[in-house]
């Protein structure tokens, strides 16, 4: 896991003031990561003019003075033998502060040519001809909208078929996490110091390219750490994070290490079938291939009609009660929204505390929701694990007295909505679907929020949703704390989509053998 930091300025001035660096080394060590990162992407280029053309957009403050820091780093660059470089600056605002004023009359120095925003012919011929294109313009911190220039200027860039690079954060990435209309839309992002949490955010996934992060003159540890404790404080990394973004090595597979076991050694999960057999078919399918050793589907009281059984697949069993040795429970899968139909189950949740469930779908419109998370929000036996995509997790929020919002302000707002719900239900894990997951859960002194940036665009298809509540629930039938059981699932949701060329391809049934060969 990698930390994410809201603001990392208030790291910036702390580093600064405990190793007693100046702005200028932090900014000299930012400019050497922007060469690196432009250089290695030019010599990808398989195409060998006689010279590579660089376009640096600066803005008027600090990001803008990394980008006059760039161009004089790179002007003359080729000497020697090595692949000739020509930056240009075009100038997006007049430089402002004090080390914007400086680097850019130590880049003039150099000869690195000025171009305005206002020679627009010019300037925009310049971006159609350029092989790399670094947007320098305005960094971490920005809100609000962008001016009807930046944004005509940075449009004009996205339809380059130059390669785009961010300094930081992409002009436009809010930091919130949404995006201003007209934003730059980069192949990478090189952001300084420290990862920030407006780079993961849903919008943000189509702006900031493949992100990395790069050191601005001590090392990443010491600059995370700087504020409880400093040097050799490596056990406190990361804990003023705002939140943790996931990786490929936190998932952990379930998988089997001892020899002498039955299928009752990997749990029972029972699926609540409802209207839409084919969902809670999917959600089966999917526990029993992540490692459950039985998968039941359930109607209370209610027998599967003949005509439906062969839609059930042979290796799922049927039920019109809970089994006797069921671990954990799957409920709103196809369930059905009509009043009531959630009701007996929820009762039955109730009576056995200490078997942990997940909660999907159509559960979230059920009147009965609150009540049941209230009876088993504290219950420290069982657990429950919550997994709502917007629409459903607004819906969520209204039935629990958290207030009303939009679907828009369930996704922007979605870090916060979280933490409001977690520490009104404490030890429920929450995880909100969307581009990037987030799963968040209060233990009664912290709020914890986990960021999955790994799953591609082809998991946007019904069934999908499904296929995650089944792994989630395997897991908790084989005994992962939910927690541990929601992040390695939604990983293993992620890594699976990974696996397939065509990302208009997929469906539900092949997710889950991908999954199967991770």
């Amino acid at each position: 896991m990698q930390s994410l930091f809201l603001d990392t300025r208030v790291l910036d001035k702390a580093v600064r003031e405990r190793y007693g660096l100046t702005e200028e080394v932090m900014m000299e060590n930012a400019a050497v990561a922007l060469e690196r990162a432009v250089v290695q992407r030019l010599m990808q280029i398989t195409e060998k003019p006689a010279e590579r053309r660089v376009v640096i957009l600066c803005g008027s403050g600090n990001n803008g003075a990394d980008g006059y820091a760039l161009a004089r780093r790179l002007a003359g660059f080729g000497s020697g033998g090595a692949m000739p470089i020509v930056p240009v600056v075009i100038l997006c605002a007049e430089p402002k502060s004090d080390l914007c004023r400086l680097q850019a009359e130590r880049a003039e120095k150099c000869g690195v040519r000025f171009v305005r925003t206002e020679a627009a012919d010019e300037a925009e011929n310049l971006i159609a001809r350029a092989d790399c294109i670094v947007d320098c313009i305005f960094g971490s911190g920005f809100h609000g909208a962008l001016d009807e220039r930046v944004a005509a200027l940075c449009l004009r860039v996205n339809r380059a078929k130059g390669i785009r690079i961010a300094c930081d954060v992409p002009t436009g990435v809010r930091e919130n996490g949404s995006v201003a209309d007209g934003g730059f839309c980069a192949d990478c992002t090189v952001t300084m110091g420290a990862l920030k949490c407006s780079l993961y955010g849903d919008a943000a996934k189509d702006f900031v390219g493949q992100v990395t992060c790069e050191n601005l003159g001590v090392s990443r540890m010491l600059f995370e750490s700087v504020l409880i404790g400093g040097a050799g404080n490596a056990a406190g990394v990361g804990s003023t994070a705002a939140a943790m973004l996931l990786e490929t090595s936190d998932v952990v597979l379930p998988h089997r290490k001892k020899k002498l076991v039955n299928k009752g050694s990997f749990g029972h999960v029972a699926v609540v079938s409802g209207e839409k057999i084919g969902a809670s078919c999917i959600a089966g399918e999917a526990a029993l291939h992540f490692g459950a050793g039985l998968v039941s589907l359930v109607r209370l009281g209610t027998a599967f009609e003949k005509t439906e059984l062969p839609e059930v697949s042979p290796e799922l069993m049927a039920a019109t009660d809970f089994p006797a040795n069921t671990t954990a429970v799957a409920l709103g899968m196809g369930l059905g929204r009509t009043d009531g139909t959630a009701t007996p189950y929820f009762d039955w949740l109730c009576a056995h505390a200490e078997i942990p469930c997940v909660i999907d779908a159509d559960a979230f419109f059920s009147d009965g929701l609150r009540d049941f998370l209230q009876k088993r929000s504290t219950d420290t036996l069982g657990g429950i694990v919550l997994t709502p995509h917007p629409k459903e997790y607004q819906s969520l929020l209204a039935l629990c007295g958290l207030g009303n919002y939009t679907i828009s302000d369930c996704v922007i707002e979605r870090p916060a909505l979280m933490e409001t719900f977690c520490r009104a239900f404490p030890k429920v894990v929450l995880l909100v679907k969307g581009a990037n997951p987030m799963i968040g859960t209060f233990d009664g002194a912290q709020f914890k929020l986990f960021v999955n940036p790994l799953g591609k665009n082809c998991l946007a298809k019904a069934g999908s949703g499904d296929v995650l509540a089944g792994l989630i629930c395997s897991l908790l039938a084989q005994g992962y704390t939910p927690l541990d059981a929601t992040i390695s699932a939604s990983l293993a949701h992620a890594l699976a989509s990974c696996r397939f060329k065509n990302d208009f391809a997929l469906t539900p049934l092949a997710l889950i053998d991908a999954v199967s060969n991770l």
